[in-house]
């Protein structure tokens, strides 16, 4: 019980990376009504972005990661145009399969340009550590840790406080009405995919320093994201947040105090148990009639 506090930290560290994915599920969801599963592609992404800018191109480690987090944002838009949109007046169940369908193609697209050999990318905030005690918190789990938050008092600024984030609301409510009081809904439903690429680049770029980044590392993280959010409710940006941070710490305690064998699946049976005796999760989700 000496190394809690460390355990601790870590677990919120890399829950905190879940909930960023897990905000992109439900931003995207919120306003298209739409699961983007891709979402573990655009981690994947936003890492290698990084290892472009940073590894291969030799560029600053703040700098290059700016450069990243932009090309991510402007990925996303692209995404929306050239996958979502084309689909939109289809079945559902089509545009989903066109989100796995397009995440298939870029994780083999990322396998051609990077190659299967693992990068590991430094961490912005160097190798320090703080002793408390008997444990040894790194300067870097911190700071994921508080970049999350930062990024979530953003995100809210931006939905709540500003005029695009009320327009993002007002499409999510009803699209027709939106459009019909002159609202760009289209250019607002790319916002909302930009941002939740950009979450997404954030999380791969906080996360790769921790494990070794290659083509294959976004599809735990997508699924741990997709249980965060179940756990704490479709369509909830709160549910996001504590779900990631529940399915981050469950997994790190469980790995030290049980097995590191049972770690997925302390956190998938978590999941199970929300599905079938409280579906709508921690915080619920207000259902309303989209256009």
């Amino acid at each position: 019980m000496q190394d809690f506090l460390q355990l601790l930290v870590n677990g919120a560290a890399l829950g905190s990376v879940y909930a960023l994915a897990a905000l992109g599920f439900v931003l995207v969801y919120s306003t298209t009504n739409i699961v983007n599963f891709a979402v573990g592609q655009f981690v994947m992404l936003g890492t290698f972005f990084g290892v472009t800018t940073i590894v291969q191109a030799h560029m600053p480690v703040w700098a290059g990661a700016l450069a990243a987090i932009v090309m991510m944002g402007v990925f996303g838009f692209a995404f929306f145009a050239l996958v979502h949109l084309p689909l939109r007046k289809r079945p559902v169940v089509s545009i989903v399969i066109g989100t796995v369908a397009a995440g298939i193609a870029i994780q083999n697209g990322a396998l051609l340009i990077w190659g299967a050999w693992p990068f590991r990318l430094p961490s912005p905030f160097g190798s320090g550590v703080i002793q408390l005690g008997s444990s040894t918190i790194t300067v870097h789990a911190l700071a994921t840790i508080g970049i999350t938050v930062l990024l979530i008092g953003l995100l809210y600024g931006m939905l709540f406080r500003t005029d695009a984030g009320r327009a993002m609301r007002a499409v999510a409510q009803d699209a027709d009405a939106a459009r019909l009081m002159g609202l760009p809904v289209f250019r607002l439903l790319g916002l909302s995919w930009a941002i939740a690429a950009v979450l997404a680049s954030f999380a791969g770029l906080l996360v790769s320093p921790m494990w070794f980044a290659d083509v294959n590392m976004g599809d735990p993280i997508a699924l741990k994201a997709f249980a965060a959010t179940i756990i704490g409710g479709f369509g909830s940006l709160p549910g996001a947040i504590v779900g990631g941070l529940s399915v981050g710490i469950i997994e790190i305690l469980g790995a030290s105090y049980l097995s590191s064998t049972y770690k997925d699946l302390l956190a998938f049976a978590l999941m199970i148990a929300f599905l079938l005796w409280r579906p709508q999760g921690l915080f619920g989700e207000r259902v309303a009639e989209r256009g």
